[in-house]
């Protein structure tokens, strides 16, 4: 990413403070537990409490910041190589501008985490079952029978 993209960015020079008191104010606690399912945010939330735990989490920080990125500025997903990379390395090109937020209700919030993470279900499942195909392409003799233990080689066991 060039340093005018990331500059292009709404996270760019944007603290963790000042990003989750903006979700606060806009969503409250209880949209936010639904969108993005962090216990902080349930379990006697307050800024300063999740901000002690999204300082330490970066895996959290990262869901937080997509939240912001994609539903509170509403600014268009990158390509899948984009979308791997942590939000404040996203970039954005120098003409799209960051839109209002986007209202939502605790189903709307539970409905669009549940799409979301089932899109990351899948594209985690793709390598797998690449590999799967791949194993099916690659002829087992019959002597192995599919099936190879972690033991199977053990100098213990008992060859019949």
């Amino acid at each position: 990413m060039s340093n005018e993209e990331l500059k292009n960015s709404p996270l760019h020079g944007l603290s963790t403070d000042t990003m989750l008191t903006e979700l606060v104010e806009f969503y409250g606690w209880a949209v936010l537990d639904a969108a993005i399912d962090l216990k902080c945010f349930r379990i006697r939330p307050t800024v300063p409490s999740a901000l002690t735990f999204l300082k330490r989490a970066e895996w959290a920080r990262n869901r937080v910041e997509d939240f912001y990125l994609y539903s509170f500025k509403q600014m268009p997903r990158g390509s899948a190589e984009e979308m791997e990379l942590p939000p404040r390395k996203r970039g954005f090109p120098a003409g799209v501008k960051p839109k209002g937020p986007k209202p939502l209700t605790l189903k709307q919030a539970e409905k669009e985490r549940m799409m979301l993470s089932c899109e990351d279900q899948i594209e985690k499942r793709k390598p797998v079952v690449q590999q799967q195909e791949r194993c099916k392409d690659e002829a087992l003799s019959p002597s192995e029978g599919g099936f190879k233990s972690r033991f199977s080689d053990s100098p213990f066991r008992k060859n019949h």
